[in-house]
């Protein structure tokens, strides 16, 4: 099993959204008051965890230079580490009727699920410290608008606390454990914030040559590769109506078999398409609802434009190496030729691939663009909340604040300002809108029509409209070569691994070894019956 790495990286995602300590546990980790606590002590004794009065005084149990945790918010963080855990891959890899330390998360080494969630919430800890004081050293504060971000997630607290009858204090107490306080919170967004801060700025500001990217190419020329393929599938499985289950037709598998076959002695990527085109024109129901809308809302004519247009978009692709993949291990053989073809047999299916272009280095360009996306949701919680929004209003809208960013300091720098201001895309709104090595193809059409236009140059400015809304573009400039996505990648990862293992010698942090064992998983009479039920439904 690997997941501590992936568990850590979820969890540093976390803080750097300024989520972590503002997240309120779920079921499984509750803090929750002191009269249930005690009615709970011994069933929750009896699983392996322990009550609030078995806990070690709240000594401070992790400590860099400038930063210390106390235990209160270790256990917190291992509270958390295990709940996201549980949310992320589900608890069947765990029994609810033994404490932690009882089972093992590898039995080869003898290392339990304890240790696992005590090491993952340790990693995390020494990762935010260290960068946190690297921050410090380099001048690195919280900002007014992160200060702000912390301010408006203790008032989120505050109206939820009264919501329950309680105040902020006693609220944090019953939530995130009897000894966090609201300086413990504002401790560790403060380093989680002003740390991820320093390792993005780290991670973002590496440059590499020409050499370095050619270099880590040679090494390993597979993984940097791609190849270009039509693929389509014949299923012969039947779903079951609540899809808990298939059934295989062999009647049907024989027919799809011969179908499979048919499309193999393909020669061409034009015979691929047009036998595909007859076959799904003669087999309706083969064409996703998607592509055709139902089939009696459409006439003859609609019905095959739309096939075609399905077969024109939907089956050829451009394949990236993956080792767990049969396929791409036959695409990216050396001895590939374009148009050769193979049927691969599954449970359920028959999977015929064409080569269309073998084994290559994609030498395609990439270009930067930064963007605003404006949406009805910009006027709903506006002003105007209550007028009608219709389109015009929405496009009226872009237009105004691409005027607000010509009226004054129109720069890239200030377009990124507005971006995180306005923006509503979730995936560019607190980077300043920006997209990195876009790949043609990549956006929806007409986004990617206007960042593709051979005429663009840096700077170029507009407004284009998709389904998502209205986007304002800013063309910042061509990137990287595709080939050198990956391979940059790679070269910015093992960078700041580097950097990371430098700040851990020269920030070391200490951990209080015996007193972090001593962390355990709040868990309630409900939670521990249900553990208790599941396992003996699998038994």
């Amino acid at each position: 099993m690997n997941n501590s790495n992936s568990l850590v990286k979820r969890l540093l995602a976390a803080a750097a959204a300024g989520t972590l300590l503002f997240a309120v546990p779920m079921s499984g980790c509750n803090f929750g008051d002191k009269d249930k606590e005690k009615e709970n002590s011994k069933a929750s004794t009896a699983s392996g965890d322990a009550s609030a009065d078995e806990k070690t005084d709240n000594g401070v149990v992790a400590k860099s230079p400038h930063y210390s945790i106390p235990f209160s918010v270790f256990e917190y963080l291992y509270n958390y580490n295990y709940t996201t855990f549980v949310s992320t891959y589900g608890s069947s890899m765990l029994d609810g009727s033994k404490g932690l330390d009882e089972q093992y998360y590898d039995e080869t080494n003898k290392i339990t699920w304890h240790d696992y969630f005590l090491q993952s919430t340790q990693d995390y800890i020494t990762y935010i410290m260290c960068f946190g004081e690297g921050g410090l050293d380099n001048g690195m504060a919280l900002t007014d608008a992160e200060k702000k971000e912390v301010e408006e997630g203790f008032a989120s607290l505050e109206e939820t606390a009264k919501e329950s009858s309680q105040t902020l204090d006693e609220y944090i107490k019953s939530v995130y454990g009897d000894k966090v306080t609201k300086a413990d919170i504002e401790n560790v967004q403060s380093i989680s914030k002003v740390g991820l801060k320093y390792r993005n700025k780290l991670h973002d500001g590496y440059k590499f040559t020409d050499k370095e990217y050619e270099d880590k190419f040679a090494e390993k020329k597979t993984s940097y590769q791609v190849a270009d393929y039509y693929q389509y599938t014949f299923s012969f499985a039947e779903t079951s109506e609540d899809g808990t289950s298939t059934t295989v037709d062999e009647k049907k598998k024989n027919e799809m078999k011969e179908n499979a076959a048919a499309l193999a002695n393909s020669k061409s990527g034009k015979e691929f398409n047009d036998y595909l085109t007859k076959y799904l024109k003669a087999n309706p129901s083969a064409v996703p609802v998607s592509s055709t809308g139902t089939e009696t809302s459409l006439t003859e004519d609609e019905f095959n434009n739309n096939v075609n247009s399905y077969v024109e978009s939907a089956f050829h692709s451009k394949a990236a190496y993956d080792e767990s993949s049969d396929m791409t291990k036959w695409l990216f053989d050396a001895s590939r030729k374009a148009n050769e073809t193979k049927v691969f047999e599954n449970d359920n299916d028959y999977t015929v691939v064409l080569v269309s272009k073998p084994l290559y280095r994609d030498e395609s360009g990439t270009r930067n663009i930064r963007h605003i996306l404006i949406t009805t949701e910009n006027i709903q919680t506006g002003e105007n909340s209550g007028d009608t929004v219709d389109d015009s209003k929405v496009k009226e809208y872009a237009d105004k604040v691409l005027e607000e960013w010509k009226s004054k300091d129109s720069t890239q720098d200030r377009f990124a300002e507005l971006a995180n201001k306005y923006s509503k895309d979730p995936g560019s709104n607190t980077n300043g809108g920006l997209y990195s090595n876009v790949v043609e193809g990549q956006m929806v059409p007409a986004f990617n029509d206007w960042l593709f236009d051979k005429n663009r140059k840096p700077g170029d400015t507009g407004i284009v409209k998709t389904d998502y809304g209205y986007h304002i573009m800013y063309y910042v400039g061509s990137g990287l070569k595709s080939w050198q996505i990956n391979v940059d990648t790679v070269l910015r990862d093992e960078k700041l691994a580097e950097d990371y293992n430098n700040l851990k010698t020269k920030y070391p942090v200490e951990f209080d070894t015996e007193a972090i064992k001593k962390a355990q998983v709040k868990k309630t009479d409900e939670e521990s019956s249900a553990s208790g039920a599941a396992n003996l439904a699998q038994q």
